[in-house]
């Protein structure tokens, strides 16, 4: 799945690691200015600066943001706007797995936690952005990472995957309200995925994927190429889509 992004404006969220730096790097690669936003300045530097060796470091601009703060949010649309003129597309992906959380068990903290970083940190995000497309008048592309926990309803972590399936609901009530607008609205949808957060727990990946129906994890560039295809023009009647890319679980 090859598209290229050549002259788009792109903002992502959570874009210093994992599925976020995957996300941001693909961009790059096809050919868009990509705004790299990110809790945390130093790890979207050192994401811009990799990208020096492929002379695309002039194409990115690192910005620290918490999405958990609507003005942050705001600032960072203002700055990829400001740099380079408009905005095209963003993919709030920024979020927050966290510690198992059984429903007897989780504490008001980490129940409101997840749900503002993973839920409201998504909604700031893709409404900020929609704000800046709208005012611009020419449509546009939001993407957010959702995540097969919302589809599913696993046990042991009740604060993540009511967050994710919020998720899923924001993007079809966004999609229908900014549809006039051709503000198109659509989610990735991932499984286990192999990231720093996921490969850093001993024996996990090694015991959990080969259960999957396909018997591997997803790689986090897979989810780079179909976050490009969402971004770009060759689905411009695709909006309000959940799409799996999960090895097959969520149809298990």
């Amino acid at each position: 799945m090859t598209e290229t992004l050549t002259g788009k404006v792109i903002v992502v969220t959570g874009a210093g690691s994992g599925i976020g730096r995957a996300i941001a790097e693909h961009c790059l690669r096809a050919g868009a200015q990509v705004v790299l936003g990110d809790i945390d300045l130093g790890r979207v530097e050192t994401v811009r600066k990799a990208m020096a060796g492929e002379g695309l470091a002039e194409q990115a601009l690192a910005v620290a943001a918490d999405i958990t703060d609507p003005v942050q949010v705001a600032a960072l649309m203002d700055a990829g706007a400001s740099r380079f003129g408009r905005l095209d597309g963003v993919v709030a992906n920024a979020g927050l797995f966290g510690a198992r959380c059984p429903m007897l068990t989780v504490s008001p903290e980490a129940w409101n936690g997840s749900l503002s970083i993973n839920l409201s940190g998504a909604f700031y995000t893709l409404q900020a952005a929609a704000r800046v497309l709208v005012a611009q008048g020419q449509g546009g592309s939001l993407v957010a990472t959702g995540s097969s926990q919302g589809v599913r309803g696993p046990s042991g972590n009740i604060a993540y995957t009511v967050a994710k399936a919020g998720v899923h609901a924001l993007v079809k009530a966004m999609a229908i309200e900014l549809a006039p607008e051709r503000v198109r609205v659509n989610a990735i949808v991932p499984g286990l995925t192999i990231t720093p957060t996921t490969s850093a727990q001993p024996g996990y990946l090694e015991q959990v994927a080969p259960r999957l129906p396909l018997g591997s994890a997803v790689q986090p560039e897979e989810l780079a190429a179909l976050a490009g295809f969402l971004l770009g023009d060759a689905a411009p009647h695709m909006t309000g889509s959940l799409i799996p890319l999960d090895s097959g679980v969520t149809a298990a």
